[in-house]
């Protein structure tokens, strides 16, 4: 597979693919629950996402999302055309995100690890989503749809849903690469494709946490809350408090008595729950059925702030415990930036900002063990019943009010949530809706009764407590914290080498070679220097680009050129640059038929008696490097410190850029004709010292051979270095701008 290049899918065929898979997910969950096509709808989103940048990648990755998060949400319109848009561009703007990131982690030949870098830029952005902004929202992460997938549902019992989120990206991954890469053997492809099976069916070897306390006999209490027509609110609340007043002495003499009842999450709404007459009632109700009861109610407390609770009344009636919702709904509950937001009329159906518990606990009655009662919205963050768990509670209680979405997929939807909670913390969880859905669900994940929706009643069964801890009440989430180390490394690590570029052909057995001498005041070294290189007995000729030395170097080059063919000299304007004097070179090494063209300083700094093993490496490397850093090679009259900088820049760019040599700084070197031909194809984008660094990051994605033999650098004894702060500082922010690029499939170093 290709990932990166020049011939992506045409645009419009990549927004088409990733409508076509944002809606193919959506069908993951309900109201179709088709939970297998979780494992095959991202393929159009990664078919697509083949040679794209960020920028496009991000595009592909929002149409993606909106696509499934407007789908899976269609419910939000029933709170209007903004509610729906809004909420959908803000959860997909998570795989926007992925989008833009998740081409840098697909690496060519490297099935494998493309998926688990891939898988796991979507399990941690997908756990960011739950995080932020507002707190975060869950909705529609893609493990929850496989609460039915029963081979891989155990892996939540270790690494909660992000497991199984993990699990279905890298499949989709794993797939995709089988099915629609480059022409791979057969092998490989079924390889691919047991590797994808393995994942699922592998932790069904898992088992699921099995409950180790004793049996409570449990009832919900469920009503139809629909009120008639022209019914105001504060009559509504009282006739919902009637309705479950009502149902709830019905329970009064069977045999034999619930060991705890239920009602769901607004039960008693403020205006319920502020008049007294209705309270009296509630207790009263409560008492003549003689069994502990939990309340949803919506409660005005004295400091002026109104907060949604959950109120445990014992067998006699009288109140005796209370929890207080922490994580409010946003625009539900209360309205964030509510003064600054005030002229969207939608604001305005949320009159009162109500306010959060101040902490999170179990609650209990006498004669129950403690139980954690998550209120509804909190029910779809993984984090917080594990916090109630972790608190002591044997089972879990999650009050429940959807009836603002009717007879919508919002209620299963919410029931998938239950379910994999269920799993994660190995505690039987009882939905009690205030009007459905109700349900009982076992640390399996199963439903084994449930309501319809606005059908009143009481739902009863057994369920059992526990005091066992799972691997994921143990570790929470450390999976989608494992997944972020894992994609900062997958994104840090060195691009892979492109294929090799075809061999360059043996060399001639007498290769004609230039040297190149850039020189600026070298006059006490450069007749030494061409002195050094004439006597080689591989005969090279040299050119010396003097860029107008004040000192007259090009004054002691002359005569020396005019009595030898084999030397010549080019005199430039001042300080012309480095760069621009090798690029004058080997212009000229190639206009004149050079088979080899040599890197060399003029300062004796590297010895001209080396340059036979360079050349003599040339036969085998394209680019041949004389390196400080290798067996044999060394530095001398350089303090600790400066050795260190340089080992420690060319350690940077060695793992920024993905070289295959331990010194590209180095500026001996020797370059064979068709390598510099390639090379000088398009402009070098740096002119300082990191042009070094920049020939071998090109010669190299080129596919050319780059090797290195030692050789020994000798400070120079005469001068001064060209080498500034300023130099350094460009090399530094260079080669990590072209590590950053390359990892997002741009520039040179792609």
């Amino acid at each position: 597979m290709r990932l990166s290049g020049p011939s992506p899918v045409p645009f419009p065929v990549a927004l088409a693919l990733n409508v076509a898979g944002g809606l193919l997910l959506s069908l993951a969950f309900p109201p179709a629950e088709l939970w297998p096509l979780a494992f095959v709808a991202l393929i159009p989103l990664l078919w697509s996402l083949r040679g794209a940048g960020p920028a496009r990648g991000a595009v592909l990755g929002l149409v993606f999302g909106v696509a499934f998060f407007g789908a899976t949400l269609y419910w939000i319109f029933l709170f209007g055309a903004l509610a729906w848009f809004a909420l959908t561009a803000l959860s997909a703007t998570s795989i926007g995100l992925v989008g833009a990131v998740g081409p840098s982690l697909l690496r060519d030949g490297r099935s494998i690890r493309s998926a688990i870098a891939f898988a796991s830029l979507w399990t941690a952005i997908d756990w960011i989503r739950g995080l932020f902004p507002l707190g975060g929202f869950t909705w529609g992460s893609i493990g929850i749809s496989q609460v039915d997938d029963r081979p891989l549902l155990p892996l939540a019992t270790v690494a909660g849903v992000w497991g199984i989120t993990f699990v279905v990206v890298a499949v989709n991954v794993l797939l995709f690469q089988a099915v629609a890469g480059n022409p791979i053997a057969w092998v490989r492809r079924a390889g691919l494709a047991v590797v994808a099976i393995a994942l699922v069916l592998v932790p069904i070897a898992m088992p699921f946490s099995e409950p180790n306390g004793g049996s409570l006999d449990v009832a919900v209490v469920q009503v139809d809350v629909r009120p008639p027509p022209n019914t105001s609110a504060v009559q509504e609340d009282l006739l919902v408090a009637r309705k479950n007043i009502t149902l709830h002495r019905s329970l009064a003499g069977s045999s034999p008595r619930p060991d705890l009842v239920l009602w769901g999450e607004g039960s008693l709404d403020p205006a319920a729950s502020s008049d007294p007459a209705t309270m009296a009632s509630v207790q009263e109700a409560i008492a003549q059925v003689g069994a502990p009861t939990a309340v949803g109610a919506v409660m005005n407390d004295p400091d002026g702030r109104q907060r949604t609770s959950e109120l445990v009344f014992g067998k006699d009636g009288s109140r005796v415990d209370r929890y207080d919702k922490v994580h409010l709904v946003p625009f539900g509950e209360y309205v964030p930036w509510r003064s600054r937001i005030d002229w969207i009329s939608a604001t305005r159906q949320i009159p009162v900002d109500r306010a959060p518990g101040t902490s999170l606990h179990t609650v209990g009655a006498p004669g129950l063990p403690p139980f954690g009662t998550p209120i509804c919205y909190e029910n779809s963050f993984p984090a917080l019943p594990r916090a109630f768990v972790r608190d002591g509670a044997t089972f879990l209680v999650v009050p429940v009010n959807n009836a603002s979405y009717g007879f919508t997929a919002a209620s299963d939807q919410h029931l998938q949530m239950s379910r994999m909670r269920a799993v994660e913390t190995g505690r039987w969880v009882v939905d009690a809706a205030v009007s459905g859905v109700s349900a009982f669900i076992d640390t399996h994940g199963r439903v084994l009764a449930r309501t319809g929706l606005f059908q009143p009643g009481i739902l009863r069964a057994a369920i059992r407590t526990s005091t066992a801890t799972t691997g994921y009440v143990r570790w929470g989430d450390w999976l989608p914290i494992l997944a972020l180390i894992v994609v900062g490394i997958s994104f840090l690590a060195p691009r892979r080498r492109p294929h090799p570029h075809p061999p360059s052909g043996p060399l001639p057995a007498s290769p004609r070679t230039l040297v190149v001498l850039p020189t600026f005041n070298e006059r006490d070294t450069i007749e030494r220097v061409i002195a050094g290189v004439l006597e080689r007995p591989e005969h090279p000729d040299l050119i010396v680009v003097d860029d107008s030395s004040p000192d007259g170097t090009a004054e002691l080059v002359r005569p020396i050129a005019a009595q030898d063919d084999r030397v010549r000299l080019l005199e430039r304007p001042s300080r012309s640059g480095l760069a621009s004097a090798y690029l004058d070179g080997f212009t000229m090494a190639l206009r004149e038929g050079y088979d080899l063209a040599v890197e060399m300083d003029s300062d004796l700094s590297h010895d001209p008696s080396e340059l036979s093993r360079l050349l003599d490496a040339a036969r085998q490397h394209d680019l041949t490097v004389g390196s400080r850093y290798v067996a044999g090679g060394s530095v001398t009259n350089w303090s600790r410190a400066r050795v260190a900088l340089s080992r420690g820049a060319n350690a940077y760019a060695r793992f920024m850029l993905g070289l295959p040599i331990h010194d590209a700084t180095s500026g001996y070197r020797v370059y064979r004709r068709a390598l510099l031909q390639e090379l000088l194809r398009t402009p070098l984008s740096s002119s300082g010292y990191v042009f070094q660094i920049e020939l071998v990051m090109r010669s190299d994605r080129g596919g050319f051979d780059v090797g290195e033999v030692p050789i020994t650098f000798r400070e120079r004894e005469h001068g001064e270095s060209k080498i500034s702060r300023s130099i350094v500082a460009e090399a530094l922010w260079m080669v990590t701008r072209w590590g950053l690029s390359a990892r997002l499939g741009r520039g040179p170093a792609a």
